[in-house]
C-alpha cells in the first residue's frame, strides 16, 4: 500500500475500475480527492489514512486501502487469583450522619447471597465520625464492618471515595460488591469499576447466585425495559452491582445482633484534591413530595391523563393518607413534575397499597413498582399488563370506579369516627 512523505499509508485509485460517481469526494473529510479525466485522484501528502472513500466506494476493488485494525486492549488480570475473593460486601452509604436506607436494603439481600455461598458479609464504609453507622451496619446483618475514618471524607468527593473504597476492595479482597444506585452510588462505583478492572451492571432490579458455578447472576432491563437480561461476571473481581432503592426489602434491625468493626488505615493526596470552601446541603422545594417514603400511592396513567380528573384522584389519595404519582406518559403530557413519576425512568416505590388508574403497565413501570406490599389496578382493559399482576384488579371506566371508591371510603370514615 503506497504511503506519503509523511510515512502515512494512504488510499490509491486503480483508474481502470473508477466508475467516476464522485461519491468519495462527498465523504473525504480533508477534500483530498479530485476528478481528472472522469476518474478520481487522491492528492497523498493530504490523505489521511481514514478509508471512509474504501466504505462507500460501490466498486470493489476501485480504491486501494486496507484499514489497519485496531488491536486489541489486554484484559485487566486480576490482583489475584478469583479463588481468592471472599464475602459479599456492601458499600454503606451516610448521608446527612446516618446510613442510607438503600444501604440497608442491600445488606438483607447480602445475607441472602452470602448464606448461599457459605460466606460472610462486610460492611465497606467511608467517611468521618461514623462509629455510629458502623454499628447500625451490624444490626442490619453486617459480620464485619471494615471503615476509613477521615476527615477528608467527610464530604463526597469522587476522586478521594472512588480511591477509598478501591482501597477497600484490595485489602479485604470480597467476592461481590453491592451499592445503591443513588446519585453518590453511580458516580463511586464506576470509577472503582474503572481503577479494579472489573465489570459494573447497573440498576439491577434481581440478584441471585447461580448453583451450578456460583456466580452473582444479576438482572435488570435492557432494550429500553422491553426484556429482562440476566449478567454474570466470570473473570473478574470483585462482582460489581448497583441496585436502586427500594427495590430490595428493608430488613429487620436487631439491635442484639454482634458483629466486628474494623478501622483500616487510608492515605489520600491531599495537595491533589479540590477544596471544599462551602457545602450548602440540598432543601426541598416548596410542596415537593418525596413519593418513596408514601405509604399509599395514587398512580395516574395514561388512560388518566386528564387534568380535569386531577382533582378526584388527589381526593383518593387523601383520603387513604397518601399522595397522588403518575407514569411517564403523564410527565411528557406536562400533567405533573418529574419527582411525581413512577418507573425505571423515575423513582422505585414500595407503598403499602399502590392504586394504578389507567396505567397499562409496561415493563418499564412494572420494574419500579415490584416492591409493593398490594397492587390495585382500574384499568377499561382487562389484559393490560398491570391488571394482570395485579391483586385487585377493577376493569371499569376510572371516572365511574373512582367516585364510588371515593364514596364508600368516606361513608366507612364517617362510620368509624361515630363508633369513636
Amino acid at each position: 500500500m503506497p504511503k506519503n512523505s509523511k510515512g502515512r499509508e494512504v488510499a490509491e485509485v486503480v483508474p481502470g475500475k473508477c466508475i467516476g460517481c464522485q461519491l468519495c469526494i462527498g465523504e473525504c473529510p480533508t477534500n483530498v480527492i479530485t476528478m481528472e479525466d472522469g476518474v478520481a485522484v487522491i492528492e497523498a501528502e493530504g490523505c489521511i489514512g481514514c478509508g471512509k472513500c474504501v466504505d462507500v466506494c460501490p466498486v470493489e476493488g476501485a480504491i486501494l486501502f486496507e484499514k489497519q485494525r485496531k488491536k486489541k486492549a489486554p484484559k485487566a488480570a486480576v490482583a489475584c487469583p478469583i479463588e481468592e475473593y471472599k464475602g459479599v460486601a456492601v458499600f454503606i452509604e451516610v448521608q446527612n450522619g446516618r446510613g442510607a436506607e438503600v444501604s440497608w436494603e442491600l445488606m438483607g439481600k447480602a445475607r441472602e447471597l452470602a448464606q448461599k455461598l457459605d460466606t460472610r458479609v462486610f460492611g465497606f464504609l467511608p467517611g468521618y465520625n461514623i462509629k455510629s453507622v458502623a454499628k447500625e451496619a451490624i444490626a442490619y446483618g453486617c459480620d464485619i464492618v471494615y471503615t476509613l475514618d477521615d476527615p477528608l471524607l467527610e464530604t463526597y468527593l469522587s476522586k478521594v471515595y472512588g480511591k477509598a473504597l478501591a482501597h477497600l476492595c484490595q485489602q479485604v479482597k470480597p467476592d461481590i460488591l453491592l451499592l445503591g444506585a443513588t446519585p453518590l452510588g453511580r458516580d463511586v462505583s464506576s470509577v472503582v469499576a474503572t481503577q479494579l478492572g472489573t465489570g459494573l451492571t447497573a440498576d439491577c432490579t434481581g440478584l441471585d447466585i447461580d448453583p451450578e458455578c456460583r456466580l452473582l447472576m444479576m438482572t435488570r432491563p435492557t432494550f429500553g425495559g422491553s426484556i429482562m437480561a440476566t449478567i454474570l461476571c466470570r473473570n473478574h473481581r470483585p462482582q460489581m452491582s448497583t441496585v436502586r432503592p427500594r427495590v430490595m426489602k428493608l430488613p429487620e434491625k436487631d439491635m442484639q445482633r454482634r458483629g466486628e468493626i474494623k478501622k483500616l488505615g487510608f492515605e489520600a493526596a491531599r495537595d491533589s484534591l479540590p477544596q471544599v470552601l462551602e457545602f450548602i446541603p440540598r432543601t426541598a422545594e416548596a410542596g415537593e413530595v418525596d413519593i418513596t417514603r408514601a405509604p399509599v400511592l395514587v398512580v395516574v396513567g395514561k388512560g388518566a391523563c386528564d387534568s380535569k380528573s386531577l382533582p378526584m384522584l388527589e381526593e383518593l389519595a387523601h383520603l387513604l393518607g397518601g399522595t397522588i404519582a403518575c407514569s411517564r406518559a403523564v410527565i411528557e403530557a406536562g400533567l405533573l413534575p418529574y419527582p411525581r413519576q413512577v418507573g425505571q425512568t423515575g423513582k422505585t416505590v414500595a407503598p403499602k397499597i399502590y392504586i394504578g388508574v389507567g396505567v397499562s403497565g409496561a415493563v418499564q413501570h412494572l420494574v419500579g413498582i415490584q416492591g409493593s406490599d398490594k397492587i390495585i389496578a382500574i384499568n377499561t382493559d382487562s389484559q393490560a399488563p398491570l391488571m394482570q399482576i395485579a391483586d385487585y384488579a377493577i376493569v371499569g371506566d376510572y371516572q365511574q370506579v373512582v367516585p364510588r371508591l371515593i364514596e364508600g371510603i368516606k361513608v366507612r370514615t364517617e362510620k368509624e369516627a361515630s363508633k369513636g
